[in-house]
C-alpha cells in the first residue's frame, strides 16, 4: 500500500488529489501538446529518454501517456529529455479546468 503523508492511497483528500481523473487528463493533454510542439513522436521519446539513462520503450510510454499514469520522476525526465526550458503553471491550471469541466459533465450525464 502506498502511503502518501500517512493517509493510506485509498483514503482522504490528499489521496483523492493525487489520484484523480482530472490530473491524469491533464498530464495526458500537457505532454501530448508538448510534444506535437517539439515534434516527437514516442519513438523520439524513447530515444530521447535512453539518452538521459531511462529506459522507456514506445509502446510503455504510449501507455503510461495516454493513461495519465507516470510518476513524477518520469514526468520530469520528459520534460528535459524535449529539452522543454519552462512550464507556464498558468497552463496547467487552465488544462484541469477544462479536464474538470469535462468530467464535470460527464458526471451530470452519467
Amino acid at each position: 500500500m502506498l502511503f502518501i503523508s500517512a493517509v493510506p492511497y485509498e483514503e482522504g483528500p490528499v489521496a483523492k488529489l493525487f489520484d484523480s481523473p482530472e490530473m491524469r487528463e491533464t498530464l495526458r493533454r500537457l505532454i501530448r501538446a508538448r510534444m506535437a510542439y517539439k515534434g516527437f513522436e514516442y519513438k523520439d521519446l524513447s530515444r530521447a529518454l535512453e539518452g538521459l539513462g531511462v529506459h522507456q520503450n514506445e509502446s510503455n510510454l504510449r501507455s503510461k501517456v495516454n493513461n495519465g499514469s507516470l510518476g513524477a520522476q518520469l514526468f520530469m525526465y520528459i520534460l528535459l529529455a524535449m529539452d522543454t526550458t519552462t512550464l507556464e503553471m498558468s497552463q496547467v491550471r487552465e488544462i484541469l479546468a477544462e479536464a474538470t469541466a469535462t468530467r464535470a459533465g460527464l458526471d451530470t450525464a452519467e
